[in-house]
């Protein structure tokens, strides 16, 4: 398994030469946001489907 500070130059290497501040910043966010939905995927607690449909059908109007 690859060091944070290894899979952050990767990161890096792959944004275009002009990237931006905020578009490694931005970068950066996604690919924790991933990795911590899929721990929680493996680790819970996550919906059902029919649980998710259920509270999307509170959320948003018919």
């Amino acid at each position: 398994m690859a060091s944070v500070k290894e899979e952050l130059h990767a990161l890096i290497d792959r944004l275009p030469d002009d990237a931006t501040y905020d578009d490694a910043r931005y970068a950066i966010y996604v690919r924790r946001e991933i990795e911590l939905g899929l721990k929680e995927a493996e680790t819970g607690p996550f919906l059902t489907l029919d649980e998710a449909t259920a509270e999307m059908n509170r959320w948003l109007p018919e």
